[in-house]
């Protein structure tokens, strides 16, 4: 074995404890050996007093990577009526697929056949999903958020499984994602601009199907920060405001600089750093879709950011 695997493999693992914790780490034989050899009543039953679901919801956030999902979760996640996973919840689960698992990496869109799902596949994985999410819930009661990129063009198939539920869908000016992804990945501007495509128009497809559903974008929560949080608070029935003082504050975020910021709108930044051919580019995968939305073209685009 060389180097390099040694050290990806001690990557993996602290990455592993990091995500569950020290006691969750030696517990997990235990959690395994009871999903194995119990009765589906007897799993379904100890899930159950886990995610203590009375007058409670689960709560989806949809949308792509680099799309303002992180900013969105870290404020619900402060919120005392929420409980949130460590990470994102496909990272927690075998019962998931992972983008790397498949050879895509965050470019899921590419593997419809794998990551699409309706409430016409198989429920199975979603019994395993919440048995695996029970256990890394805090314990007691309060909504239960979740976040993973690819449940943006899985909701309906959350819905069918996750009773009852709510989403909050973000979308994003496609030239910032498609930067952030090719910065982070090395991804072709096409190909992130076909991911932008591919992901939306599934997530606003999906969306008329489901029951309770708020459409935000990354501009809005960047600029009017307070209005959205007010909009979002009414929508999930929150007895007391999120913390206004959070927004003085840096938080994390997946951006340029790699470290914490206030909440801030950072597409410009990301613009800057495409020519105008990549622009192009962009434009002639996604154009369709940006004029649907409502998003600029070109330079055009800098200038309404930065107004």
């Amino acid at each position: 074995m060389d180097l390099q695997t040694v050290r990806r493999r001690v990557r993996r693992k602290r990455r592993r404890w990091e995500r569950f914790g020290w006691r969750k780490m030696v517990a997990r034989p235990a959690h395994e050996l009871r999903w194995r050899l119990s009765s589906p009543e007897a799993i379904e039953g100890w899930t159950e007093e886990r995610l203590a679901p009375d007058g409670a919801y689960w709560l989806f956030l949809l949308g792509l990577n680099n799309s303002g999902t992180s900013i969105l979760r870290n404020l619900l996640a402060s919120h005392p009526e929420v409980r949130s996973l460590p990470t994102e919840g496909q990272l927690l689960t075998p019962a998931l697929p992972l983008g790397p698992q498949h050879g895509v990496g965050r470019n899921w869109t590419k593997r419809l056949d794998v990551f699409r799902l309706t409430e016409a596949d198989d429920p199975e994985p979603a019994r395993r999903a919440r048995y695996d999410w029970a256990w890394l819930y805090e314990p007691g009661r309060g909504i239960l958020l979740e976040k993973s990129p690819p449940n943006t063009i899985r909701s309906r198939w959350l819905q069918a499984n996750f009773r009852p539920a709510r989403f909050l869908a973000i979308t994003r000016h496609p030239y910032a994602v498609c930067e952030g992804i090719r910065r982070r990945t090395g991804l072709p501007l096409e190909d992130g601009a076909r991911h932008w495509t591919v992901g939306n128009e599934l997530l606003l497809e999906d969306a008329g199907h489901l029951d309770e559903c708020l459409m935000l974008t990354y501009e809005e929560l960047t600029e009017r920060t307070d209005d959205v949080l007010r909009e979002a608070e009414g929508f999930l029935g929150l007895r007391v405001p999120i913390d206004r003082a959070l927004l003085e504050r840096p938080i994390p975020m997946h951006n340029i600089g790699g470290r914490p910021q206030r909440i801030q709108n950072l597409n410009a930044r990301s613009v800057e750093r495409l020519a105008d051919e990549e622009l192009a580019a962009i434009d002639a995968v996604a154009g369709p879709l940006m004029e649907r939305l409502g998003y600029a073209r070109g330079r055009q685009a800098l200038e309404l950011i930065s107004e």
